[in-house]
């Protein structure tokens, strides 16, 4: 029994210094897509945060806005994540930052619905699992046994491993303002095979209450401390403009329901500009360079009109 008793000792004295090893390296990663762009982005002071998927790191372009609003700006936004990833991280930032003057957070037609996926991909933050009760709240919604792998502290480098170990060799090659521009164009021949547009099963799928409350507690952050909390959507390649203008509506009704919460609806700038127009897009869901620089300058002088006109009612 006491030789049982030592060997459970030894594992467990075992498990903690590798967790220990591995929390210290993977807190110096600044860049990389197993948890250093968090860090990166928990590094940055910013007077606006971009926040929100893919489409939000390569379609905002921060110093189009920075020179349009005088301010600081940095974009947060990551391959592969969208709300669930914007909201855990924003808990995290505004721990050890001041709040910031404006919040820019990218939605889409599935941002605030039920994604299965976008759960199982919160584990890049399971680093973070003792720092943050938001943090540990979405982790341990993906199943029942969850909080037993996190008795392990390093269960929480899982999988991360290789890829900490690539970027501290690597070093932070991230640009300074998180934006990371798409090379390339949609050529005429393969435009038919473009499909990126959202489906309309995607426009109508319900909001889910857990992100609804934690919209809504992101706005009363907001409201609290007088930043603004802007929502925005940024063109798809061949989106049904009946569908997006439904869409549009609903999010439109959330200023409404959560006082402080604005959305830009720019879908017929958006028409305006981008359709018929592959020379813009990467793919049928990402702008290219050429295309985020039309989009930013657009969604620079939006902001900077919503902000005047808030600013006169305030």
């Amino acid at each position: 029994m006491r030789r049982i008793l030592i060997v459970i000792l030894l594992i467990i004295g075992l498990d903690q210094l590798i967790g220990f090893v591995l929390s210290q390296l993977y807190l110096r990663t600044s860049s990389g897509d197993r948890g250093g762009d968090i860090n990166g982005a928990l590094r940055r002071n910013s007077d606006v945060l971009v926040l929100g998927s893919s489409r939000a790191k390569h379609h905002v372009i921060p110093a189009i806005l920075r020179d349009k609003l005088s301010v600081s700006v940095f974009n947060a936004g990551i391959d592969g994540h969208d709300f669930l990833y914007a909201i855990m991280l924003l808990n995290l930032w505004t721990q050890s930052h001041p709040p910031p003057k404006a919040i820019l957070l990218h939605v889409d037609p599935t941002s605030l619905a039920y994604s299965k996926q976008e759960l199982d991909r919160a584990s890049i933050f399971s680093g973070y699992f003792w720092e943050s009760q938001r943090v540990r709240d979405v982790l341990l919604m993906r199943g029942k046994y969850e909080w037993v792998k996190y008795l392990s502290s390093s269960y929480r480098f899982n999988g991360k491993v290789l890829q900490v170990i690539k970027n501290l060799l690597a070093g932070d090659d991230d640009p300074p303002d998180g934006y990371v521009g798409l090379q390339g164009s949609i050529e005429g021949d393969s435009l038919g095979s473009a499909d990126a547009h959202n489906t309309i099963a995607e426009f109508e799928a319900p909001f889910w209450d857990l992100k609804l409350n934690y919209l809504a507690e992101l706005a009363r952050y907001c409201r609290t401390n007088g930043t603004y909390l802007i929502l925005f959507h940024s063109p798809r390649i061949r989106e049904d403009s009946a569908a997006l203008a439904a869409w549009s509506q609903r999010l439109s009704l959330l200023h409404q329901s959560y006082g402080g919460v604005e959305y830009l609806n720019l879908t017929e700038q958006t028409r305006q500009l981008f359709t018929e127009r592959p020379d813009l897009y990467k793919d049928g869901a990402h702008l290219n360079a050429v295309g985020a620089k039309v989009f930013s300058m657009l969604l620079a002088d939006e902001v900077a009109s919503l902000l005047r006109v808030g600013s006169a009612k305030r």
